[in-house]
């Protein structure tokens, strides 16, 4: 055996001796990770390409009425309206959507970032009024029923502007010196006391009806609305008073159908309670005018002191006047150079006319302590409505465009009826009342047979000595 010196160098390396050692166990462990990663199924999915994901689009149709919060914000409108059919939108079934689109009323709008479809279904005006949530409707022409628009009156456009509303110490003088002097009435100066003082109201263009409700349109209201309605149907008051409620009334309701005798059909409806008087209205999609659109229609731009002029005729309106004029109210337009310019008949006599205000024998006062008011509309609550125009059974004195007087609004006159308005922008003045401009006026019959009434009608001021109060009504509440 040979030995190498100690401390010699080697003559071979040993290198590939080291690599092999290496490369056996680090083989072994990469093929052990390969084999567990196979075995879970990751390294299947690296070498298979993963499949599209399906993506499922739902189709959502909201559904809205006509009767939607009046406090939601205004969203932008859009138009597009499909399928016309008053068939419910059905609900969403199992495997997909059956829907019906249906026609979308005025005023509906979709929702910012909403769907671009909108199925609505439209609410139809229930028997007592009110849509099925319960809220008052002030109906879209769409929503009138056929009948009540055929015999609604017919409504002009009075124009808009600054007036005078009020009276003149002066004035008030002189109509006193003729109802005492001419009329043989005992007028006072306490009367026309809520009517001071004289104050600027600028009012927009309306539309005021160009006759007094009558009973032929205030019966077919009542039919539409439904048997008993007239007892507490009218915001929970009582519309009006048949004659199963008072021997006076003129309405018979025979517990299924409403009915007026053929003489009175074209009468101005009276006993009609004010809250009757906007219920009416507001179902043929109108509204009472107010005070001061009441005023600027019977005075027009030149501040009359009768629809037709200053000067006071007997033969243009329907007062107590003469003395041998028999009782009671005259068929609507009976007196047609009466009319105001704008074509408006009855603004003076014939039956006083309920407007929206409440009453206040001192408002005047705070209008003028405003400047010019705009648009008034009243004080903001009381216990008495405003009433306008005089009657058939008052002296002339009452029937002056400034004139004011007040009543309960849940009572019922015989000598107080009223008229319906509008805004320019809501509504359309086309209508028709079944009225020949050409014979109004000609073999006006007469009045139909009453109790004999007051030689005044009720002011807003204590009434005159000689008024006989047991012949319509009681004495009225109002301080003024």
């Amino acid at each position: 055996m040979s030995y190498r010196p100690i401390g010699g160098r080697r003559n071979r390396s040993a290198a590939w001796q080291w690599a092999i050692i290496g490369f056996i166990p680090g083989l072994l462990c990469g093929l052990s990770v390969m084999i567990g990663i196979a075995l879970e199924g990751t390294l299947l999915e690296f070498f298979v390409p993963t499949p599209a994901p399906q993506v499922v689009t739902t189709l959502v149709h909201v559904v809205m009425t006509a009767t939607e919060d009046p406090n939601a914000p205004t969203a932008t409108p859009w138009t597009e309206v499909r399928v016309v059919t008053a068939t419910p939108v059905p609900a969403l079934v199992a495997g997909g959507l059956s829907s019906v689109v249906v026609a979308q009323p005025t005023g509906v709008s979709q929702q910012a970032g909403g769907p671009g479809s909108v199925a609505v279904q439209t609410t139809p005006l229930s028997a007592a009024g009110t849509s099925d949530s319960g809220q008052p409707l002030l109906s879209p022409t769409s929503q009138i029923p056929e009948i009540l628009q055929l015999l609604r009156s017919l409504a002009v456009s009075v124009p808009g502007g600054a007036f005078t509303m009020g009276t003149l110490p002066g004035e008030v003088v002189q109509a006193i010196e003729e109802c005492r002097v001419r009329d043989g009435g005992a007028c006072e100066a306490a009367y026309a006391e809520d009517s001071y003082p004289a104050h600027p109201v600028t009012v927009d263009p309306f539309l005021m009806e160009t006759t007094e409700v009558s009973f032929e349109q205030f019966v077919a209201f009542l039919n539409v609305r439904g048997p008993g309605f007239h007892l507490n149907g009218c915001d929970g008051f009582p519309c009006v008073q048949t004659k199963n409620e008072s021997a006076d009334a003129v309405i018979t309701f025979d517990s299924a159908n409403y009915s007026i005798g053929g003489t009175l059909a074209q009468h101005p409806a009276y006993g009609i309670t004010w809250y009757g008087a906007r219920e009416y209205c507001e179902t043929i999609g109108r509204r009472l005018p107010s005070e001061a659109e009441w005023e600027r229609a019977a005075r027009g731009d030149d501040g009359r002191t009768y629809p037709w002029g200053n000067i006071w005729d007997n033969a243009l309106a329907k007062t107590n006047r003469p003395l041998d004029t028999p009782p009671g109210s005259y068929p609507v337009a009976s007196y047609p150079l009466g009319a105001t310019e704008t074509g408006i008949h009855d603004l003076a006599g014939n039956v006083a006319e309920w407007v929206s205000d409440w009453y206040s024998a001192t408002y005047y006062e705070s209008l003028n302590a405003q400047g010019t008011a705009v648009n008034p509309a009243g004080p903001v609550t009381g216990l008495e409505k405003v009433l306008r125009g005089g009657s058939w059974n008052s002296v002339p004195f009452f029937s002056r465009s400034v004139h004011r007087q007040s009543w309960d609004p849940a009572g019922s006159q015989r000598w107080i009826g009223f008229r319906c308005a509008a805004d320019v922008a809501e509504a359309s003045p086309v209508a028709s009342s079944g009225l020949n401009p050409a014979t109004l006026g000609v073999n006006v019959p007469e009045a139909p047979p009453e109790e004999t009434p007051a030689p005044n009608a009720q002011p807003t001021q204590p009434p005159p000595p000689e008024a006989n109060q047991e012949a319509d009504t009681v004495a009225s509440n109002s301080d003024g």
